[in-house]
C-alpha cells in the first residue's frame, strides 16, 4: 500500500551545507515565458506601456469631463496608482531573505516533501516553450506564497509576478520587501473606481505578455480557515485569461498547486475566525512577535507540495472564441469559460490534495466521539482503524496519503503507520493526547475570555461555557475536513440512503437536494448536466456496493455488512446539513418589524445565536459544535440564492426567502437530521473538564 509518486525532501540537503554559500552561488534564474526580443519590458516600461493603453486613456479622457479634473492630474494619480501596484523583484533582495527563509524553515518543519519528477517536467517545458505560466497554489496558510518562492528559489527558477493584497503593502519595510520578491499589490474591492480597475485590468494583461516571469495567485481569494477548498473567484482568473482571447500570446498554462501541512502556523487563529473573531491585522510589528515559534524546533511537522500537470487555457479558450473576438473586437470574454477553467483548477486541487497522518486521526476521533462516546478510543484501536481508513482513501479514492521522501534517512520503525500516529500526537500534543492508559483524549484550547476584546465580532458573542466547548472541535473539524477532496459526495450519497428500503430514484432526488445545497460550502460546480450529475451518483454508489456499505436487492437500498463506513460518512457531513438547516429556519422565521432588514451580518449573527441556544440544550437536531462556524451560513445563503430559495435585492442586500420553499426543506432536512449519532462532544467535554461541568450545571 505504497504511494505511487516520489517526493523529495527540499529541506534535506539545506542541512548538511552553509545557508549563506547557498543563497550566494551563481544563479541565472530560468524565465518560464520566453519572449521574441524587445518584447520584454523593465517595470519602467511595464508602466509607461499600460498608461497608453487606449483602454486606460478613454477612462481617463472621461474623467476630465465628468469630473472636472485637469489631464495632469489625472495622469498624476495614474501614474500614482501603478506605482503602488507595480512589483520590482531584486535578486540580491531576494537571496540575503532566503537565509531567513531558509533557517526558519529547518527550524519549524521536519521536511518540505515535493513531487520533483512533475515539477522538473514542466520545468523542461518551460526552456521550450513560448507560452506564459501561471502558478496557482491552494491558499491554507500565510506560508503559502512563501513556500512556492522557496521553490523556485531552490530550483534557480526566477520568483513569479505575486498578487498581493493591500494589507502586506501597508506593512512598514516588509510591503517593500515583498515587492522586491515579485508581488504586485491590489485593492480588496475597487469595482466602483474605473481608473482603478481599468488599470489593474491593463497592468496584468501587460505582464502577462511582456514579463519573463510567471504569474502567482490564489484562485480561491482568501485563506481557506476550513483547510478545505473555496469555491473559485472569478475576476482574476478571467483578468488573465484576456490577453489569450485578444491574441496577444498563444497559450497560458495553468499549474495548480496543492499545500498540505501537518500544522498550519495559523491553526488556533482559524479556530476563533470561524465563529467570528476578527483576524489580527497584518503588522509588522505583528510579524516580528510571531517569531516565537522559532522556538519550537519541528512543531509544525511536514509540509507536501503537490504538483499538478499544466491546465491548457486553449482548452477552454479556443480558435473559434478567438477567431469570434477578432471580428468583433467588443465581444466579451465568455464567463462559461472562464467558470469552467475555475473548477478544472479547484478540482485539481482536491485530486492532488495529499493526506496526512493527523487528517485521518482527526477524522477518527471525530467518529469515535459521536458513535462510541461511551467507549475509550485507545492507540491500539486508533492504529486498527488508520490501517482501515488509510486503506480507504489510497486503494479506493485514489489519494495520496502521507507520502515518504525518497532522499531522508529513514529506519523500518520510520516505515510504519504505528510511527506515522506517534509523530503526528507528538506535533499535536496540543489537541489530542494520549493519557496514562493510552486512550485518546481532546484537550481545552480556548485561554480565557477573548470576545471582551474585539469590538467588532462578526457573529454572535458566544458565551465561555460554549468557547471552551467549540475551540477544540472546531480545530480538530479543520483537520478532518482536507479528507473531504475525496470523501464529500459519497458522504453526501450515504446520508441520502440512510433509511432503510428507500428506492434509487427517492434517494437520487435526496442526493440531488443536498448537493445543491452544499455545492458553495464544497466548491462543486452548482450547475451541472444531467449525464454529470448521474455520473457523480453512479460513481459515489459503485464506491459504497465495493465497501458493502450498501446493497441493492428488488430496486431498493439495504444496509450491508459494513455500517463502518457508512456511520463515518453519515456523521461527517451532518454538521453542515445542521448548518443548512439553522440558516434556512432562520430566514423563514425572520422578524422584520423586531429583527429589522434580514441583511447579511444580521443573518449571520442570529442563526449563530440560535444554534447555540440549541446545542447547549443538546437539541435532537443541533449536536456538532462546528455548526456554529459562520462560513457554514455564508455559504449556504450563496446556494439558496443559486436555488432561488432566498432573493437578494439592494445594496447592501437585503435577503428575502421563498417560503414555501423554506418550509419544505427544512421537512426534508428535519427527516436526515433525526438520525443522529449517540454521542457528542458536549458529553466529552463536560466530562474531561469538570469545572466545565458545574459552570454549565449553573446556567
Amino acid at each position: 500500500m505504497e504511494n505511487c509518486v516520489k517526493f523529495l525532501d527540499i529541506l534535506a540537503e539545506r542541512r548538511k551545507d552553509c545557508d549563506i554559500q547557498w543563497v550566494s552561488r551563481p544563479m541565472d534564474p530560468l524565465s518560464p515565458h520566453k519572449l521574441p526580443t524587445g518584447a520584454k519590458f523593465s517595470r519602467n516600461k511595464i508602466i509607461d506601456a499600460v498608461l497608453k493603453v487606449p483602454r486606460v486613456l478613454s477612462v481617463m479622457k472621461e474623467m476630465t469631463s465628468t469630473e472636472g479634473l485637469r489631464e495632469i492630474d489625472i495622469e498624476r494619480k495614474a501614474r500614482s496608482i501603478l506605482e503602488e501596484m507595480a512589483s520590482k523583484a531584486d535578486l540580491a533582495t531576494i537571496r540575503w531573505i532566503a537565509i531567513f527563509i531558509t533557517k526558519a524553515l529547518k527550524q519549524i518543519l521536519l521536511s518540505i516533501r515535493i513531487n520533483e519528477d512533475t515539477f522538473m517536467n514542466i520545468r523542461k517545458g518551460m526552456q521550450i516553450a513560448e507560452v506564459q505560466y501561471i502558478y496557482v497554489p491552494t491558499h491554507r496558510s500565510y506560508l503559502d506564497f512563501i513556500l512556492i518562492s522557496y521553490i523556485l528559489f531552490s530550483y534557480n527558477m526566477a520568483l513569479p509576478n505575486i498578487a498581493s493584497g493591500m494589507d502586506f503593502y501597508q506593512m512598514r519595510i516588509i510591503g517593500e520587501l515583498l515587492r522586491k520578491t515579485g508581488a504586485f499589490y491590489m485593492r480588496r474591492s475597487f469595482s466602483s473606481d474605473r481608473l482603478y480597475k481599468e488599470i489593474f485590468r491593463v497592468y496584468v494583461n501587460t505582464i502577462i505578455e511582456h514579463s519573463d516571469r510567471a504569474i502567482e495567485f490564489f484562485i480561491e481569494g482568501t485563506r481557506s480557515r476550513s483547510q478545505k477548498s473555496l469555491s473559485p473567484k472569478y475576476g482574476f482568473l478571467a483578468n488573465t485569461l484576456e490577453s489569450l482571447y485578444h491574441g496577444n500570446v498563444p497559450d497560458i498554462h495553468y499549474i495548480p498547486i496543492s499545500i498540505s501541512y501537518d500544522r498550519p502556523l495559523e491553526e488556533l487563529l482559524f479556530a476563533y475566525e470561524l465563529l467570528g473573531i476578527p483576524k489580527p491585522a497584518e503588522s509588522t510589528s505583528g510579524l516580528l512577535r510571531s517569531l516565537s515559534i522559532l522556538r519550537e524546533p519541528f512543531a509544525y511537522g511536514h509540509v507536501y507540495i503537490h504538483i499538478a500537470p499544466p491546465i491548457h487555457a486553449q482548452d477552454y479558450i479556443d480558435f473559434v472564441m478567438r477567431t469570434e473576438h477578432s471580428i468583433n473586437p467588443y465581444s466579451k470574454l465568455p464567463m462559461a469559460a472562464v467558470k469552467s477553467l475555475a473548477n478544472s483548477i479547484i478540482n485539481s486541487h482536491k485530486k492532488y490534495t495529499v493526506i496526512t497522518p493527523f487528517n485521518i486521526v482527526a477524522l477518527l476521533f471525530n467518529e469515535n466521539v459521536q458513535s462510541f462516546p461511551n467507549q475509550p478510543y485507545t492507540l491500539e484501536m486508533l492504529l486498527r482503524d488508520y490501517n482501515w481508513m488509510k486503506t480507504i482513501l489510497m486503494d479506493s479514492l485514489g489519494a495520496t496519503v502521507s507520502p515518504r521522501a525518497s532522499n531522508m534517512h529513514k529506519t523500518v520503525e520510520d516505515e510504519t503507520e504505528y510511527h506515522d500516529i506517534q509523530e503526528c500526537l507528538k506535533i499535536h500534543t496540543n489537541l489530542l493526547v494520549l493519557d496514562s492508559n493510552n486512550v485518546l483524549k481532546l484537550k481545552e484550547r480556548h485561554k480565557g475570555p477573548i470576545l471582551d476584546k474585539h469590538k467588532h465580532v462578526k457573529g454572535h458573542s458566544l458565551n465561555e461555557q460554549t468557547m471552551r466547548i467549540t475551540i477544540p472541535v472546531i480545530n480538530i473539524m479543520t483537520y478532518v475536513n482536507p479528507a473531504f477532496a475525496f470523501l464529500t459526495k459519497p458522504a453526501i450519497i450515504a446520508l441520502a440512503l440512510q433509511w432503510a428500503n428507500i428506492t434509487k430514484d427517492e434517494a437520487f432526488e435526496v442526493y440531488r437536494i443536498l448537493r445543491n445545497l452544499l455545492s458553495t460550502e464544497f466548491a462543486m460546480p452548482a450547475h451541472v448536466t444531467e449525464p454529470q450529475l448521474d455520473n457523480e451518483w453512479q460513481e459515489g454508489l459503485a464506491l459504497l456496493i465495493k465497501q458493502n456499505c450498501i446493497k441493492y436487492i428488488n430496486g431498493s437500498f439495504v444496509s450491508g455488512d459494513n455500517p463502518k463506513l457508512m456511520s463515518l460518512l453519515c456523521n461527517l457531513i451532518l454538521p453542515y446539513i445542521a448548518a443548512v438547516y439553522m440558516t434556512c429556519s432562520t430566514i423563514l422565521q425572520w422578524n422584520e418589524s423586531t429583527m429589522g432588514p434580514p441583511v447579511h451580518e444580521k443573518i449571520l449573527k442570529e442563526t449563530q445565536k440560535q444554534t447555540e441556544r440549541l446545542l447547549i440544550s443538546e437539541d435532537k437536531f443541533i449536536r456538532h459544535p462546528y455548526t456554529l462556524s459562520l462560513d457554514l451560513y455564508s455559504t449556504t445563503i450563496t446556494s439558496l440564492i443559486a436555488l432561488e430559495a432566498v432573493s437578494a435585492i439592494g445594496d447592501p442586500c437585503v435577503y428575502h426567502g421563498n417560503r414555501v420553499q423554506l418550509a419544505i426543506l427544512l421537512l426534508k432536512l428535519e427527516k436526515i437530521l433525526i438520525h443522529h449519532p449517540p454521542g457528542s462532544y458536549l458529553k466529552i467535554c463536560l466530562i474531561n473538564d469538570p469545572e466545565l461541568a458545574s459552570t454549565r450545571a449553573k446556567l
